[in-house]
């Protein structure tokens, strides 16, 4: 590549890098934005009624193409770096290079949920562990299909190493990428990770993989969780529903301040017998995370879950039962041990990401995570 051909993809490159949280100007003189323009002159004569839904509508479709523009440019200024780093233009030069990592990231945070590079980073970080199983990338497949439900942007991935298949659910952090917004909202929360590795160390939760993708965002994280062969709550009938296991449900959602889980029979359901948790939401809590009423919460069942069918039901079981549930549970779980596991492994993923930005309040949620089982206990 002749050095002109460098300037000129180095100077788009940084074009393209400080203009991309603002895209304005010839990318929107369409019809399509003029005539959402002629429609607001309308509502204004028609008092906001007559055309305000068809309005709305438009507005809503420029958004997203201003959204695909960014991806657009994004993806070229992604290949104009890529050729450049090849060449050694970027990194012959200091200026150049520190001028690249601070565009680099406003760049790459509009693809963090953009299929290609989702996909790119889940078979990049499966090859890995195929490599480091030692086994030969010959017989490395994976392949992807779109996902059939839920708001973050995400996909089913099927990984054949060649004698063992296995298919994993993926998608973007709580408050990741979603179809109307192509970046993150918030940075990846420590506390989503750690409620993952705590729920698979316990048994009630899919083994969970966070795929940080390599083009250089700081904000996104991927979640891979394992297909668990789980039986949806909503697929569960009064002959195939384990009582202990659906109380297994609250109890941990009560300890953990899960929200849309047990509530939400798409949530959870059973593997067998056993209870099992493939997402959820912690609640925003006003006062920290300790429940010093969790043991009267429990008892009383519904009270602020608001459950229905078979959870309903389970939650009326009889104090005497639902006290010998609890302590056979907490026995099996070793919470206080288990907690500190995952927080370190936590601890451990957040120092080798370096500077991924993250939010951080998980040294606070754990230590009332210990008041509430203290109570139990």
């Amino acid at each position: 590549m002749s050095d002109q051909e460098n300037r000129w993809k180095w100077d788009k490159f940084v074009e393209i890098g400080n203009t991309i949280h603002k895209i304005v100007g010839k990318e929107y003189k369409t019809r399509l934005a003029k005539y959402a323009l002629l429609l607001s002159d309308q509502l204004i004569d028609n008092h906001f009624i007559l055309n305000l839904p068809i309005n709305v509508e438009i507005g809503n479709t420029i958004h997203k193409m201003r959204g695909v523009v960014r991806t657009e440019k994004s993806k070229a200024a992604l290949n104009f770096s890529d050729d450049l780093l090849r060449t050694k233009y970027i990194t012959d030069s200091k200026e150049r290079y520190e001028l690249y990592k601070i565009l680099l990231p406003k760049i790459a945070e509009y693809l963090d949920g953009n299929a290609e590079v989702i996909q790119a980073a889940v078979r990049e970080y499966f090859l890995f562990q195929h490599g480091k199983a030692g086994l030969d990338e010959s017989l490395f497949d994976i392949t992807f299909s779109p996902k059939k439900s839920g708001v973050q942007t995400g996909f089913t991935c099927d990984v054949n190493n060649g004698t063992h298949f296995a298919r994993y659910y993926i998608k973007t952090h709580q408050y990741g990428p979603t179809e109307d917004n192509v970046k993150s909202i918030k940075p990846p929360d420590t506390k989503e990770l750690f409620v993952y590795k705590l729920l698979n160390h316990i048994g009630i939760g899919p083994q969970a993989h966070f795929i940080i993708p390599s083009h250089g965002t700081k904000k996104t994280i991927y979640i891979a969780t394992k297909d668990c062969h789980l039986v949806l709550l909503s697929n569960l009938t009064k002959d195939t529903a384990n009582n202990n296991a659906l109380l297994q449900l609250d109890l941990i959602s009560r300890i953990l301040c899960l929200r849309d889980c047990a509530t939400n029979s798409s949530n959870c359901g059973q593997v067998g017998e056993t209870a099992m948790i493939v997402d959820f939401r912690i609640e925003k809590q006003s006062w920290g995370y300790v429940k010093a009423d969790i043991l009267d919460k429990f008892y009383e069942g519904n009270s602020e879950f608001h459950y229905s069918g078979l959870m309903a039901t389970a939650v009326k079981t009889p104090h005497a039962v639902k006290m010998d549930i609890m302590k056979k549970s907490l026995q099996e779980w070793k919470l206080f041990e288990s907690i500190e596991w995952a927080e370190s492994e936590i601890n451990g993923l957040v120092k080798r990401c370096g500077k991924m930005r993250f939010e951080d309040d998980l040294q606070q949620y754990v230590k009332d995570l210990k008041a509430t089982v203290e109570v139990l206990i």
